[in-house]
């Protein structure tokens, strides 16, 4: 199979996913999120739901593919052809610590020396 083949059909098959997971839930919000994977040295497409209300946030991986800068246009303009979702863009290489670690907890017995 040529590469333009097995592109069309890597791309068939994220939309189908999207479309599996993309149920129009009532009081439910979703996004997709794309990641550059700089560990896995790969792009990874989700949708994320999340119910208004809850604190739950559900997500699905709708495709993974190596790290191909070409690959990964053709995979975002055909997501933005068939969706109207917004978009977050998040990339390993800037990964954040959100907080200051725990040298004592006498609550649940940690320390660390």
């Amino acid at each position: 199979m040529d590469e333009a083949t097995q592109l069309r059909l890597d791309i068939k098959s994220m939309l189908s996913q999207y479309n599996h997971y993309f149920t129009r839930a009532p009081h439910t919000r979703y996004w997709l999120v794309v990641v550059d994977n700089h560990f896995e040295d790969c792009y990874s497409f989700f949708i994320y739901m999340q119910r208004f209300k809850a604190k739950l946030i559900k997500s699905y991986e709708i495709a993974c593919f190596k790290r191909d800068k070409g690959q990964y246009e053709h995979f975002l303009s055909s997501l933005k052809q068939h969706s109207n979702l917004n978009i977050e863009y998040r990339n390993t290489r800037h990964l954040i610590h959100p907080d200051s670690d725990f040298l004592e907890d006498l609550i649940h017995g940690h320390n660390r020396l």
